[in-house]
């Protein structure tokens, strides 16, 4: 069964659970796997792993959105044990990065300048992560606009654009180089007052590798993690040689993962449309360009492939902000990632990077559509 990379945020509080059995068909090992000699050579092994392995599936609100849990286990019991790990990791990493939650650890940091906090790990983590991509982007990815995402939320409500006055005052409370952290002793100074954190760029994909570890440690490793669009895999289904993740696009992209990951984001599903001067409409996205404070107007959709689901996330934030030029120079820097960008417009309508979709596998589309 295919997944979809298909970002979107959901607010609601409605918890589903539900896992099922499947016993693979031993025909499914033939699936990529060139020579017919090397299929036939490896039946007796599927078989073996397809009676002793089932699958299951659990779902559940997760960071305000939805989370799907597909692991291979040996049992119902040990597989509702582990899916539960997996959630109360991926819960408690909520109550620290949150930035919705009033009692998250991140909601909790001081507000005034130059004050020096110890923060728990996994905001550590996220810090040491969020400033690491913003070294490597320049400033694309900014986990520090946190006053600029809540002021558009609230834009995005009433419909009222912060003027520029106004969003000068919030950019002065914004900025990556504006914060201290220091890893070793995992402190945190905020070095302007009023400065707030906002993962919602990274924290998605730091959820899926934090997930993919718990059913690691639990000895699982044929695992699909799918938070909200963003998608982290582990070893492929037995006798198979991936994942299948279709992309949302006109055609029908399907990507073949393994011990890899996937995010799309653009404005397609989180946007809003303000009014603008001379009664019109404008159309802008849930990212902001940290170098403006406003968000982006491109429409443009993103895809990047990486090893890892905070690589994918980070990155695909940075990379719509970095448009193609840019994002290209930085993708050739790191060959085990590549990204696709999708435009809603005439003007360069696809554009991929160097090796595009490593590290997928392999990608199918619909014959005679389109070639990347």
């Amino acid at each position: 069964m295919p997944y979809s990379s298909k970002k979107y945020r959901d607010d609601a509080e409605t918890v589903a659970m539900k896992s099922a059995a499947m016993i693979m068909h031993v025909l499914v090992s033939c699936v990529g796997i060139g020579a017919l000699s090397a299929c036939q050579s490896n039946v007796s092994l599927a078989t073996q792993s397809a009676v002793a392995t089932q699958q299951f599936e659990f779902s559940r609100m997760v960071m305000g959105a939805p989370c799907r849990v597909v692991f291979y286990a040996p049992n119902e019991e040990s597989a509702n044990e582990s899916a539960r790990a997996v959630f109360d990791r991926l819960a408690r990493m909520e109550e620290a990065l949150s930035d919705w939650m009033p009692a998250s650890e991140t909601r909790q940091l001081p507000s005034a300048a130059g004050v020096t906090t110890t923060v728990g790990a996994d905001l550590a983590n996220a810090l040491s992560m969020s400033l690491n991509y913003a070294r490597m982007t320049d400033g694309a990815f900014d986990p520090t606009v946190g006053a600029l995402t809540k002021r558009w939320r609230a834009a995005r409500s009433d419909g009222r654009s912060p003027d520029a006055a106004e969003l000068q005052a919030l950019r002065a409370r914004c900025g990556w180089q504006q914060v201290q952290f220091d890893a070793a002793t995992q402190t945190y100074t905020a070095l302007v007052p009023g400065l707030e954190l906002d993962f919602g760029g990274i924290g998605q994909g730091i959820g899926t590798d934090a997930a993919l570890a718990v059913l690691r440690e639990r000895g699982i490793t044929c695992a699909l993690i799918d938070l909200s669009g963003d998608i982290a895999v582990s070893d492929p289904p037995p006798g198979r040689s991936g994942w299948k993740i279709d992309l949302d696009d006109p055609w029908h992209t399907q990507l073949e993962l393994a011990n890899a990951a996937v995010t799309t984001s653009g404005d397609r599903f989180q946007h809003m449309d303000l009014a603008a001067e001379g009664g019109t409409t404008t159309r802008r996205s849930h990212i902001i360009d940290p170098a403006t404070g406003e968000p982006l107007t491109n429409r443009v959709e993103v895809v990047v492939v990486a090893r890892t689901g905070v690589e994918a996330d980070a990155l695909a934030t940075a990379l719509s902000v970095m448009g193609p030029e840019r994002g290209r120079a930085l993708l050739a820097k790191l060959p085990s990632t590549s990204a696709r960008w999708r435009y809603e417009t005439e003007r360069n309508p696809v554009v991929t990077s160097p090796g595009w979709p490593t590290p997928a596998l392999r990608v199918h589309t619909m014959p005679g559509i389109a070639t990347f």
